[in-house]
């Protein structure tokens, strides 16, 4: 890459989660260049990282963030975007969440950048804990819409992602209008796990998942928990029977409706919501 272009992790001092945070607020106060690039290499991160407001963080093919400790890796501002991630849990302390939205940032407005793509999760330390993607809203107009995940991978965690909204105090959050796109959930307790209200106040409608392969293993215990209106799933459950709790992998829940679940495979479904398809 150009080093005209971008903001090298490689050209600061310190640790490496030193170096990348500093390389990501350079770019966030400077402007020009936003895009902050990851050379090769394994960069240990001991301390959660913020990417800021309208830094574009990008990844060389063989660049890796090696995590240690028991914190969440990256908070996630508004109108920010992440290319070619490659995350390693290499610590069975680990148990927080890897990539967190908050809705405090209002990710709303459709012209904003926000894009994710290729991005690889694996916990390899063996003990199948933490949160792939986090998202959530719980306080008045908090909100999670019109983001773009495209070719995602999450292994060997306990939740992939997680879609939670909280009802607040006053007036209303939402999770809504996500879209979802090539998703592969491999070897992990719980694949999307959805917890809201049907609708307002605390509501996640709306988000479509698409190109979702799920292969279960014997720690597996559900591929899917929806909440919310007009969701729609679309993808393949392989291998039920590896699951280690037998019974409905997917789960349609009372706070469900109008869920359009087109999940093949050889698996039950428990229906509790209303006016829900399968």
């Amino acid at each position: 890459m150009n080093q005209d272009h971008a903001v090298f992790v490689t050209d600061f001092t310190g640790s490496d989660s030193q170096k990348v945070q500093q390389a990501i607020n350079h770019a966030a106060i400077n402007g020009n260049p936003s895009v902050v690039y990851v050379p090769d290499g394994d960069y240990v991160i001991t301390e959660t990282l913020i990417l800021r407001e309208g830094v574009s963080l990008i990844f060389a093919y063989d660049a890796r963030f090696v995590v240690y400790g028991n914190q969440d890796v990256l908070h996630i501002e508004k109108d920010a975007s992440i290319t070619g991630a490659y995350i390693a849990i290499d610590d069975s302390r680990f148990n927080r969440r890897i990539f967190v939205f908050d809705g405090k940032y209002k990710y709303y407005n459709s012209w904003n950048r926000s894009r994710f793509q290729q991005i690889h999760m694996v916990n390899w330390s063996g003990s199948h804990k933490g949160t792939g993607i986090h998202l959530s809203s719980s306080q008045p107009s908090d909100e999670i819409s019109f983001l773009q995940f495209d070719d995602i991978k999450a292994v060997g965690l306990h939740t992939a992602l997680e879609i939670r909204v909280t009802k607040p105090s006053s007036g209303y959050s939402w999770v809504n209008a996500n879209n979802f796109t090539n998703v592969t959930i491999d070897d992990c307790v719980r694949g999307i796990w959805m917890n809201s209200s049907k609708t307002i106040p605390n509501e996640a409608s709306g988000n479509h998942f698409t190109n979702l392969q799920i292969q279960l293993s014997s720690v597996s215990q559900r591929a899917v928990r929806v909440t919310g209106d007009y969701n729609y799933l679309h993808g393949m459950i392989w291998d039920a029977d590896l699951a280690s709790q037998m019974g409905d992998l997917v789960h349609l829940t009372s706070n469900s409706s109008h869920t359009e679940c087109r999940l093949r495979g050889n698996h039950s479904v428990l229906d509790q919501g209303t006016d829900n398809t399968y």
